[in-house]
């Protein structure tokens, strides 16, 4: 059975896209800080049916995520990396903590690069294996209010593309995901107040569509056709959708 490690499994897209590879019939390894949540979710997954374990690791100290690798190398080699854990701090950048900001590019952009690098360097991925990367919308329409989470998830789009043509002669394929809003417990503690929940994506649906994509093994996922649409928008009116977002999240900052 294969094996499928997804980083920030414990909740939220994570845990959706545990189930979701869990039932396409990959065994899960887990990868997460949050230890209760992480238990829990282990016995949600082994109640379903499927094979599940977790590391703890705290993807923002790069010490951390060397003893993962080096824990990782100890089982067999990975047929899938997930690199799906992310965090986001919206403030208005000139007058925020930097560090909050420094925080988010450590988990969401260099966590990705150490891991998949660490483990490429160890040919602790299969040949013929396939790399996940979730990046976000913001990389086609911006994220005034979240400068740093857009800069981060541009770095992980950016670090998936040239690495697609660097592992190409290993058959190792790379998929990079750009989900927009997400209905998770996360996403709502960032929104702004009069964000209407029933239009975001659930978590669930985006991990299906997630598993059928890499399935096929194509390289982009933009998920949903409004997503699709505003994307398409931000690259021939790019001045129309950074109006419309600092309009839904930057003019809503204290």
């Amino acid at each position: 059975m294969t094996l499928c490690a997804i980083t920030g499994a414990a909740d939220g897209i994570g845990r959706a896209l545990a189930f979701a590879f869990g039932r396409h019939g990959h065994r899960i390894l887990g990868i997460d800080r949050d230890v209760e949540r992480a238990e829990a979710t282990r016995k949600e997954l082994e109640a379903a049916g499927i094979e599940a374990r977790f590391l703890t690791c705290d993807l923002a100290d790069p010490d951390a995520i060397a003893a993962a690798a080096e824990q990782i190398a100890v089982g067999d080699p990975l047929d899938i990396l997930v690199n799906n854990a992310g965090i986001s701090e919206v403030s208005r950048f000139a007058t925020s903590y930097y560090a909050r900001h420094a925080r988010v590019v450590d988990v969401n952009f260099m966590a990705p690069l150490l891991l998949t690098a660490d483990l490429l360097g160890r040919g602790h991925l299969r040949d013929g294996g396939q790399l996940v990367f979730v990046s976000s919308l913001s990389r086609f329409v911006g994220y005034p209010g979240a400068a740093g989470y857009a800069a981060s998830k541009d770095g992980v789009a950016a670090y998936a593309r040239s690495l697609s043509v660097e592992l190409a002669p290993r058959k190792i394929s790379v998929l990079t995901v750009y989900p927009g809003p997400t209905r998770t417990v996360h996403a709502r503690r960032y929104s702004p107040p009069n964000a209407d929940e029933s239009r975001r994506m659930l978590p669930e649906e985006l991990a299906r569509r997630i598993v059928a994509t890499s399935a096929r093994r194509q390289r982009r996922l933009i998920p949903g056709m409004g997503n699709r649409v505003f994307a398409a928008l931000g690259h021939v009116a790019p001045r129309l959708t950074e109006a419309a977002m600092k309009r839904a999240l930057f003019d809503g900052l204290d």
